[in-house]
C-alpha cells in the first residue's frame, strides 16, 4: 500500500503541489481583504472574592485570587443570555445587523447573544482582571467594553444575594409557623399550670425543668415548649446569619471591583499578522485534507500491477522474470524484437 500511495504520489506531483500552494495562498487573500478589526479593553481591580450567599453562608473559594473568581463569574454570567441580551441592547450593537436579522427578534437575539460571548476576561495577578473586545467598529468595541462592566457591576449583587434572599424568605415563613408552635406549647402548659396550684408553686420556688421531673403529666408540655422555642431561636440565629451574610455582599459595585483603566476608542486596529497567519494555516490544513483525499481516492481507483503478489490476483500465470523500469523508446526496441 505504501508503495502504491508513492507511485500515485509521484506520477501526479503538479496536481498535489497545485492543491499545496492555491488553497493556502485563496485563504491568505480572503484573511487579507477582510476589514480591519479594533479591540478596547478595560482594566479591573477586584476588591475581594466574588461569592455566592448559600444556605451555609457565602460560598467562597478561599484557594483563589479574588481576581481569579471575578474574571471565572464575568466569564460565566456572559454565556448567560440574559445577561448577554442586557449588554448588547445598552450599545448600538442591534443596528449593525442587516435588516431581514432586525426584523426577526428571536434571529437578532441569537445573534447578539453570540456576538457578546465573544468578550474575552482574563485575570492578570491576584486582584488585577482585564476585559477585551474585538469588532470592526471601533466605537462599538469600546461601547461593549462598557455595557459589560456597568451591567456586570448593576447585576452582580443580585446574582450573589439570589440564593440568600429566597432561602431568608423561607426563614421567615418557618419563623412564623415556629412561633405559633411556640405560642401554642407555652399556652397549653400555663393552662396545665392553672389547674395545678401545687405544681406551679413548685416551679415558682425551682424552676420549670424540676417541675417537670416530679409530674410525670407535666413533662411532655414542658419539653414540647423547649423545643418549640429551641426552633425559634435556630430559625432566628439562621436569618440573623444570612442577614449579615448578605450585608457583607455590599450595596453596589464599588464594594466589588473598580475600574483603573476605563475602555476608550482604540484608534489603532490590530495587525494582520495574527489573522493572515490563521488564515494561511487554515488553508494550510484544507490543502492537506484535500490532498489526502484525493490520493485515497486514486489509490481505490488504481488497478496497475507494480508487484508479483498484484500479478497474481489477476493471472494464474507464473512470474518467469522481473525486468528493471526501461524508458519507453527501450521498452519500444523490446518489442519489436520479440516480434
Amino acid at each position: 500500500m505504501v508503495r502504491r500511495t508513492l507511485e500515485t504520489i509521484f506520477r501526479r506531483p503538479m496536481r498535489l503541489l497545485l492543491l499545496i500552494v492555491t488553497l493556502p495562498l485563496i485563504s491568505f487573500a480572503i484573511a487579507y481583504i477582510q476589514p480591519r478589526s479594533y479591540q478596547a479593553s478595560a482594566d479591573l481591580w477586584a476588591l475581594r472574592r466574588f461569592s455566592i450567599i448559600g444556605a451555609n453562608g457565602p460560598d467562597i473559594d478561599l484557594g483563589a485570587a479574588p481576581a481569579d473568581t471575578q474574571a471565572t463569574t464575568l466569564t460565566e454570567l456572559l454565556q448567560i443570555r440574559v445577561f448577554a441580551l442586557a449588554v448588547a441592547k445598552a450599545t448600538d450593537l442591534p443596528s449593525t445587523f442587516d435588516s431581514n436579522i432586525q426584523s426577526d427578534p428571536q434571529s437578532l437575539d441569537d445573534a447578539l447573544v453570540n456576538a457578546i460571548q465573544a468578550v474575552q476576561v482574563q485575570s492578570l495577578g491576584a486582584n488585577l482582571f482585564t476585559i477585551t473586545y474585538v469588532n470592526n467598529n471601533p466605537k462599538l468595541a469600546q461601547e461593549v467594553v462598557a455595557a459589560v462592566i456597568q451591567i456586570y457591576g448593576s447585576q452582580s449583587l443580585g446574582f450573589a444575594t439570589f440564593g440568600g434572599e429566597r432561602l431568608l424568605e423561607y426563614y421567615q415563613a418557618q419563623l412564623v409557623k415556629a412561633e405559633q408552635d411556640a405560642n401554642a406549647a407555652a399556652a397549653a402548659e400555663a393552662q396545665y399550670l392553672a389547674t395545678h396550684p401545687a405544681l406551679a408553686d413548685a416551679i415558682l420556688h425551682s424552676d420549670a425543668a424540676h417541675g417537670a421531673a416530679i409530674d410525670p403529666h407535666f413533662a411532655p408540655l414542658y419539653s414540647r415548649t423547649q423545643q418549640a422555642q429551641t426552633a425559634v431561636q435556630g430559625i432566628q440565629d439562621s436569618i440573623t446569619n444570612l442577614n449579615q451574610s448578605i450585608s457583607m455582599q455590599g450595596s453596589s459595585a464599588n464594594d466589588l471591583f473598580r475600574v483603573l483603566d476605563p475602555p476608550v476608542v482604540p484608534l489603532r486596529p490590530l495587525s494582520r499578522q495574527k489573522v493572515l497567519f490563521i488564515g494561511g494555516g487554515t488553508g494550510l490544513g484544507i490543502a492537506l485534507l484535500a490532498c489526502t483525499l484525493y490520493l485515497a481516492f486514486l489509490v481505490r481507483r488504481d488497478r496497475g500491477v507494480y508487484t508479483p503478489l498484484d500479478l497474481q490476483k489477476v493471472t494464474t500465470y507464473r512470474v518467469a522474470m522481473e525486468l528493471p523500469r526501461l524508458t519507453p523508446a527501450t521498452a519500444a526496441l523490446l518489442v519489436r524484437s520479440a516480434q
